[in-house]
């Protein structure tokens, strides 16, 4: 089988089309060049992972960044303030890649339009997933024509691939299933102006040459796919990032390297950023207390002073300031299976933690 194109330059080219019209963080031009390519061949593998295009504040390129993806993406469809009626019939006519923009109202908890959608979306970036509405239908009761209305159960499929552009952070559920593109204010950012029609109209034969070789390399993505895994993550993110490695070992094995330090600092950042997760921030600060006192056990009380003195870490700021307390790390070490127990310090007696107690718990949580 004959190549349309050597297969680094694609990524190449990708990469220098985003970077024309966007200020980009180190790595994350790699990062859409393979999720670009690989909206392409989304049917080959059992998850697809969304793209999240977040910032802080207005005019950091998000909009933009979006317009970018649907000149190069598979079937893209560009909306704001879709319904969620709209959402599934959409996707059940036709595969598109969905560009939501304006998308604040999948972050707040108390938008029944937000709270329906992430419900479709949190199931959309697996394979298989359908969603299930009832429609009324018309019932005959009689031979007099005496009609009565009755219902009927529809499924959809809402497996497709997704980028939600918004202001601030999604709701956890679904942030789980995204990759973050944090996209930043930057000054006197050296980029090209941007005229949608000339950009279409160039970007029409680079759009071309990846659907040319998703095409062709098809297979060879799809065996890597099934045949490897990513032990450097931890299940849900290897799960996302592996589509983009296998694309990235057909189209740029050379770039396997730096695809793996962006996605190792990506993952990192979502962990650290998990709003309210403090049972995992716990466990952390915990590893670095030990490290910290170099020891193999820590008296309770040596462990609360070391966790309270953590500028960084919520645990002063615990009871109304009073600081993290005996009780409440008993509270949420809890689910780990973790207790503390009489440690000998010199000629006490005293309750504390030994480091061997929270080795399952790391290795499973972080």
């Amino acid at each position: 089988m004959m190549p349309c194109k050597q297969p680094h330059t694609i990524v190449d080219e990708l990469e220098a089309f985003f970077s024309r019209f966007l200020a980009l963080n180190s790595g994350l031009a790699l990062v859409l060049a393979l999720w670009s390519i690989t909206t392409h061949l989304h049917e080959r593998f059992d998850a697809f992972p969304y793209l999240a295009i977040t910032s802080p504040t207005k005019r950091c390129g998000k909009t933009r960044l979006c317009e970018l993806l649907g000149l190069v993406c598979l079937h893209p469809l560009q909306t704001v303030n879709i319904s969620p009626a709209a959402l599934y019939r959409l996707l059940e006519k036709a595969k598109h890649t969905l560009l939501i923009d304006e998308a604040e109202y999948l972050g707040r908890k108390r938008d029944e339009r937000g709270s329906v959608l992430r419900e479709i979306l949190n199931a959309g970036y697996r394979k298989g997933q359908r969603v299930y509405r009832c429609k009324k239908s018309t019932v005959r009761k009689d031979s007099n024509g005496v009609t009565q209305d009755g219902y009927e159960v529809e499924s959809f499929e809402t497996y497709c691939p997704k980028a939600l552009v918004l202001i601030g952070r999604l709701q956890d559920t679904l942030a789980d299933r995204c990759i973050e593109i944090r996209m930043e204010r930057r000054a006197q950012a050296e980029i090209q102006r941007f005229r949608y029609a000339r950009v279409q109209a160039e970007t029409a034969p680079l759009k071309k040459a990846v659907e040319e070789w998703a095409n062709t390399y098809a297979p060879l993505v799809e065996a890597h796919y099934i045949n490897n895994d990513l032990r450097f993550l931890h299940d849900r993110e290897a799960e996302l990032w592996q589509p983009l490695f296998s694309v990235a070992t057909v189209a740029a094995v050379h770039r396997l390297t730096e695809l793996q330090v962006s996605a190792s600092r990506m993952a990192g950042a979502k962990s650290d950023s998990e709003a309210g997760d403090y049972s995992i921030q716990l466990l952390k600060d915990i590893s670095d207390a030990f490290t910290q006192n170099d020891g193999d056990k820590l008296p309770t009380s040596v462990l609360l002073q070391t966790l309270n003195a953590f500028d960084e870490s919520p645990w002063a700021g615990w009871s109304d300031g009073k600081g993290l307390d005996s009780h409440a790390l008993a509270r949420l070490l809890k689910p780990f299976r973790v207790r503390s127990r009489s440690l000998r310090c010199g000629e006490q007696v005293v309750k504390g933690y030994l480091r061997e107690s929270f080795a399952d718990a790391w290795e499973r949580y972080l």
